[in-house]
């Protein structure tokens, strides 16, 4: 062969090995999707509190969170527990329990262990895992310094599901809450069981010796928090932001005064409002610290019914133009706006169809009447390297375990 035709058998050969590389979207490593993640403590009673009653307690508690409208939840032995072995370990009975006999429905559903550098680590994960580790999506993962910690711990518990058969492995959440933390976040997302980067402002604050205030915190983390929304989408996996530490809570005598109205209200719309910054950064999802504040956060988190309307028609109208052969189109739906709609467009109006279907803002109805199968749509507007992956949720191929 001449010079030219080896150059092209070359350049034949290495395009056909890339092009076996998937392109790495937020979530196409991740099987589940939430909004509102509820941390609902384990342990409910005062030192005082006799073990019966902090029992009785805390199953009431965890109980009445599971029928919460929220998208996930997980039962927190970290810090709900008091600092001491006895509770610690009445904590972690009482979660195993829960996770156990509960009916979750729909939620997806975790639990939070005490750090591994913690004497509390070994029996959180042998206790609760050992009841109910194959009904688990996934484990919180605090205090996490390295890659090589969170990597031994999604060894640990691949380990004892492959040895007591669970249907499919619950995935690590990773809280980013330290500055050695970030600097690692990279190698801790590229971990396969880790499915996704949370952030923890208090901590990570108190870590670099700053203040989280409610009016401002946004924008003064907005490094990190620009940050791992896109570290965790280069591996497909999720980034969920922050709690919203202001609780829209009830005084305890039951009268909401003017005042309490009011403080109530402004605690609401800074939950709307943080999740709010959060989605267009991004993220996922969010921590949810109190029961009201499910509402407006998950609201944040998901498309209008006209939204989703409309991303599914500017969908349509992108796939057919496509499979006419052409590669862009003019979108007039907005009153005096015309923008061009490619292919990178058409992919994020996508985001909001998916969300319109997983949501019920969009019906099958509604899908059938554009002519055209939500196949159709995905290809189209993400491209066929997208539809059969294995590590794609939209796949019908997509594997949960590992």
């Amino acid at each position: 062969m001449n010079p030219v035709e080896i150059w092209r058998q070359t350049l034949s050969e290495r395009a056909s090995h890339h092009q076996k590389t998937v392109e790495m979207v937020r979530g196409s490593a991740v099987p589940y999707h939430r909004r509102g993640v509820l941390s609902v403590p384990a342990y409910r009673g005062g030192a005082a509190l006799q073990p019966e009653m902090a029992h009785s307690h805390s199953l009431q508690l965890m109980a009445k969170a599971a029928l919460l409208p929220v998208d996930a939840l997980f039962f927190d032995l970290e810090d709900a527990a008091p600092d001491h072995p006895a509770f610690k370990a009445l904590a972690r009975q009482f979660c195993a329990q829960a996770l156990a006999t509960t009916d979750f429905g729909p939620r997806v559903v975790g639990f939070r262990p005490n750090s591994i550098r913690s004497p509390y680590f070994a029996d959180d994960l042998d206790v609760v895992l050992a009841a109910a580790g194959h009904r688990l999506d996934f484990i919180v993962i605090p205090k996490s310094e390295s890659a090589a910690e969170v990597a031994d711990i999604a060894d640990l518990v691949a380990a004892l599901g492959r040895a007591l058969g669970w249907p499919k492995l619950p995935r690590l959440e990773v809280l980013i809450e330290s500055p050695r933390a970030f600097l690692h976040a990279q190698a801790i997302a590229a971990i396969p069981l880790v499915s996704a980067l949370v952030f923890g402002a208090y901590d990570f604050s108190r870590c670099i010796g700053s203040q989280v205030h409610a009016q401002t915190w946004l924008s003064d983390q907005l490094l990190v928090r620009q940050m791992l929304p896109i570290i965790a989408a280069a591996h497909g996996k999720h980034a969920l932001d922050a709690v919203t530490a202001a609780l829209p809570v009830r005084p305890k005598d039951g009268l909401l005064t003017p005042d309490a109205v009011a403080a109530r209200q402004v605690a609401l719309d800074l939950a709307h409002r943080d999740a709010a910054d959060a989605c267009r950064l991004g993220f996922a999802g969010k921590w949810v610290l109190h029961p009201d504040q499910i509402a407006p956060i998950q609201a944040a988190f998901g498309p209008t019914a006209e939204q989703a309307q409309r991303a599914l028609r500017l969908c349509a109208d992108y796939a057919r133009a496509a499979m006419a052969g052409s590669g862009a189109e003019r979108d007039q739906a907005q009153a005096g706006q015309v923008r061009l709609v490619d292919k990178a467009v058409a992919g994020m109006e996508f985001w909001v169809v998916q969300a319109g279907l997983r949501y019920g803002l969009l019906t099958d109805r509604d899908l059938n009447a554009t002519g055209l199968t939500l196949a159709h749509l995905r290809a189209a507007s993400l491209g066929p390297e997208h539809a059969e992956h294995p590590s794609n949720p939209w796949s019908p191929k997509f594997e949960t375990n590992l």
